[in-house]
């Protein structure tokens, strides 16, 4: 059984620590990053009822964000006790979805940069899937944190690049405080958009990563990287 924290024990007023404050972003991040994860991209959005800010045209981007969080805040109430009382049904139910809607080889690609190009394919695929057990151990924690009441999406925007770009959001969490959660989409080869990054406050997962598995791969070589990645995720899934 999931043990869930009570958020009726979460005091939350203007004299927030520095520590406390990290450690609710730390949370968001941990459930916006599920978000793709435990949904398929074919929701049907209803504009009547967006939050998006930049207009009546809403980009596609911003609608695969917005209809995939109905559904997930949906879904995780109506299926709280299933998966409280069972565990691996969460970890199945999002392992079984998750390869196709993040764009996993290049998020990987973009975190270890020189050590990907260096890496076999064989390398390259146990990295993928450790990275795809990492965002699933992501998950489990997350669960464990989460409440009706934690998250209040206040509203969307789209910015365009290059080869993508963000769609942006604003969180409610208790007691007022707002946290901006960004999603970096890109365009694929088939013309799908995929998630490849997740930033919250600015700080961005690609970018964390980057430096903790670099350094890894620098100090222990790959497969010495792969290793340290497996058994974190083996003590959790």
């Amino acid at each position: 059984m999931i043990n869930k924290l009570n958020t009726q024990t979460i005091v939350m007023d203007s004299s927030l620590t520095k520590n406390f404050r990290k450690s609710v972003i730390a949370i968001t991040v941990l459930i916006i990053s599920s978000l793709f994860i435990l949904f398929p991209l074919n929701a049907e959005p209803n504009p009547q009822q967006s939050l998006y800010v930049g207009g009546s045209n809403i980009p596609e981007p911003v609608q695969i964000v917005e209809s995939q969080t109905n559904i997930l805040l949906n879904e995780l109430s109506n299926r709280e006790q299933e998966f409280d009382d069972d565990p691996k049904k969460l970890i199945v139910f999002a392992r079984d979805v998750a390869l196709s809607h993040w764009d996993l080889p290049r998020a990987s690609r973009l975190i270890l940069g020189p050590y990907w190009k260096g890496a076999s394919k064989e390398q390259r695929q146990l990295f993928v899937q450790e990275f795809l057990r990492t965002l699933l151990r992501y998950v489990v924690r997350a669960y464990g944190f989460y409440d009706d009441s934690l998250v209040e999406i206040l509203s969307y925007n789209w910015k365009p690049a290059k080869k993508g770009g963000w769609v942006q959001s604003v969180i409610q969490l208790p007691a007022g405080l707002k946290v901006n959660v960004d999603y970096r989409m890109h365009l694929n080869a088939t013309k799908q958009w995929k998630l490849i990054d997740v930033r919250v406050e600015g700080i961005s997962l690609v970018q964390s990563k980057k430096g903790e598995y670099r350094e890894l791969a620098h100090d222990k070589k790959f497969n010495g990287l792969i290793k340290v990645m497996s058994d974190k995720n083996k003590d959790i899934l």
